[in-house]
Parts: structure tokens; C-alpha cells; sequence
């Protein structure tokens, strides 16, 4: 329930103001540098083909320093000009400074998962703050900023797999597992990632069903079966054996019901067309 000054007794002591005056002080510098970060993740990414990964968590993050820019409601705008809070912002203000520089992208995601948890540890106690001082439009600045850094950690956590991954086929360290999937070179350890990164966090994961099939994350595999079949990052593998596929766990118990060598009849969709890729199952895990 936000709190609102004007019910009740409206807060007047000196150091309560103070002590509320501080976390927004506190807010505004760790938001200044969250934005930076969030900045130089965007710089980062921008160096990748667009082809390589899905740049929907990017377009998050700049709705998020749109956020982070937003001006302060004006019942903070006395506080705000507080010299405390102004000598901060002249130092930090939301970023307008350069965006600091990492050498590689997924250092720079990093970089912003260790400001996004600044910045809320500084919301929390902002808002801890301000409702223990009747502070209410403290409190509903606080709500907000979280609710911003719960979508940025949520963009964080689809971007790194993704980065880390091109990062490393960059290097020549191409898959290495030998799943059913990965021995094909349907690699899915993108996949994985991104759906137990999401589980750790409370999320629910990547498990609903795709009726148009599954994407391939990642290009096959140099030397892989599906690489030698033409086979592309973001086709999807719609059938095995003619029976549809619609998730991960399917196509890999699909593969299962082969003994190691057999043939398998896959249905590839590549913008639309689809055609069929013969292919035998390689490995699988001890």
C-alpha cells in the first residue's frame, strides 16, 4: 500500500528528513552508475551480429535508462535539491558520464548484474527508510526503481548465455556436450542456460511448448551432421520421424529411441520453408 502525506501527521523533524534525504542521495548515485553499466552492456552488444542473439533483453535495458531517467516526483523535489543529493548528482548523474569499457561483452553484463544489486540494495533501504519516516512518495520512488531492476536482472540473465556463447564460438570453442541434441549439432546448451538461469531466479523457466518447433540457439557445430546439411542458427526442427517436436525434452527423447548409429528422419524449418535432413544419432551422455 503506498503511503500518501497526506494522511496522518506529515513528517517535519529535521532528522528523519535528513536520514531519508541520505538513501535518496545514495539512490541517485547508485542509479547513475547502474546506467553507465547498462550503457556500456549496449555498447557491448552492439558489436555482435544481430543474427547471433536475440536482442529483445537489449531493447529492455534501454527502456530501463529511459527509467532511470525519469524525473523525480515532486514530492521528492525538495529533498532532491537537498545539497546532499545535488552534490551527488553533479558527481553521478544518470548517465550522462561515459559508459566505462570492458573487453569483452559479457564483462560488461557482468559489470551491470553488480550495479543492478547495488542499486537495489539502495531501493530497499530507501524504502525502509521512508516508511518508517512517513515518507510516502520515498516509498513509492523505491517500488518503482525495483520493479526496474527486476526487469533489468530478467533482460541480464537472457543476454549472458546468449554473449557467452558467441563469445566463445568467436574463440573456436565451439559445444563440446554430447547430448543427443549437441551430437548432432542441434546445440542446446544455450537453451539450458537460459532455462535454469531463469529457475534460479523464480522464474518458470523456458518450458512451454513451441507448436512451430524448436530454434536452434546456435549455429551446428563445425563438422557436425546438421553443419554439413546447411543447417542454420534460428532454424527450427519441427519433426523426428515425422512425430512433432516442441521443446527440448522432445527431441531428445525422439533421438533416444535410436540406438547410436541409426538413421533419423528430421523436418527442418528455415524461414518458413521446411524440407527433410537425414541424419544418424551420434552420442549421448554416459
Amino acid at each position: 500500500m503506498r503511503l500518501r502525506r497526506g494522511h496522518g501527521k506529515p513528517m517535519t523533524d529535521d532528522a528523519a528528513s535528513k536520514r531519508v534525504t541520505e538513501r535518496l542521495a545514495a539512490l541517485q548515485e547508485v542509479d547513475g552508475r547502474l546506467a553507465r553499466a547498462l550503457k556500456a552492456t549496449t555498447a557491448g552488444v552492439s558489436s555482435i551480429p544481430e543474427t547471433a542473439i536475440d536482442m529483445e533483453s537489449a531493447k529492455a535495458m534501454a527502456a530501463a535508462i529511459a527509467a532511470l531517467r525519469q524525473p523525480l516526483a515532486a514530492e521528492l523535489a525538495a529533498l532532491a535539491s537537498a545539497e546532499e543529493v545535488s552534490t551527488r548528482q553533479e558527481l553521478d548523474r544518470v548517465g550522462d558520464g561515459p559508459a566505462p569499457s570492458s573487453a569483452k561483452a559479457s564483462d560488461a553484463v557482468q559489470a551491470a548484474y553488480v550495479a543492478v544489486g547495488e542499486a537495489s540494495g539502495a531501493a530497499a533501504s530507501l524504502f525502509t527508510t521512508g516508511r518508517l519516516m512517513f515518507e510516502g512518495a520515498a516509498c513509492d520512488l523505491a517500488v518503482d526503481r525495483m520493479k526496474t531492476y527486476a526487469q533489468v536482472t530478467k533482460a541480464l540473465n537472457a543476454l549472458l548465455p546468449q554473449v557467452v556463447g558467441w563469445e566463445l564460438r568467436e574463440e573456436g570453442l565451439a559445444c563440446h556436450c554430447v547430448c543427443p541434441m549437441c551430437g548432432l549439432g542441434a546445440c542446446g546448451c544455450i537453451w539450458a542456460s537460459l532455462h535454469n538461469i531463469d529457475l534460479a531466479w523464480g522464474g518458470s523457466g523456458l518450458a512451454e511448448p513451441d507448436e512451430r518447433g524448436i530454434p536452434l540457439r546456435s549455429p551446428p557445430r563445425p563438422g557436425s551432421q546438421l553443419a554439413a546439411a546447411g543447417v542454420q542458427q534460428w532454424d527450427r526442427v519441427v519433426t523426428v520421424d515425422d512425430q512433432a517436436v516442441r521443446a527440448p525434452a522432445d527431441l531428445q527423447t525422439a533421438l533416444r529411441r535410436h540406438a547410436i548409429g541409426e538413421e533419423v528422419r528430421l523436418r527442418i524449418d528455415h524461414d518458413g520453408e521446411s524440407r527433410e535432413v537425414v541424419v544418424r544419432h551420434a552420442s549421448d551422455l554416459p
